[in-house]
């Protein structure tokens, strides 16, 4: 691992999350993921004093069920998502501001793109008065 990083296996004994720091003794426990990250968060900077900054933790997971690359696949897949949904707003905007440029009623773009007519009016740029108005 980089010098800014260190490794955290992480796992479930019973009702309890378990996790070991790479490089310290013993191990923290906690009844939440949540609850684990703050711990180990506040642990960092007392475990490794000689370096200026905390490292970042970087969690590898051993459940049960679960291979050590079902994590990763699914992080990957909500990384794709992200990227789509990010691509689709913003080619929404740009055609709803296009065929509004052409004169088209909300209605017609909404049945054009199969939206609703609210649904474009929320993505739709504002006019001047339009913006006064809901300030």
């Amino acid at each position: 691992m980089a010098a800014n990083t260190v490794d955290v296996r992480v796992t479930m004994a019973g009702k309890l999350w378990l996790a070991h720091i790479d490089g310290a003794a013993g191990g923290i426990s906690a009844h939440s993921l949540k609850e684990l990250y703050g711990d180990i968060a506040e642990a960092l900077p007392f475990l490794f004093p000689d370096r200026d900054q905390p490292p970042t933790p970087v969690y590898h997971y051993s459940l049960d069920g679960l291979s050590p690359n079902d994590l990763d696949n699914f992080a990957e897949l909500q990384r794709r998502a992200a990227a789509i949904a990010d691509d689709y707003t913003r080619t929404l905007k740009e055609r709803v501001a296009q065929l509004h440029r052409q004169g088209l009623s909300d209605g017609d773009i909404g049945q054009l793109l199969g939206l609703t007519k609210q649904r474009i009016q929320q993505v739709r740029p504002k006019t001047g008065r339009e913006a006064r108005q809901s300030a």
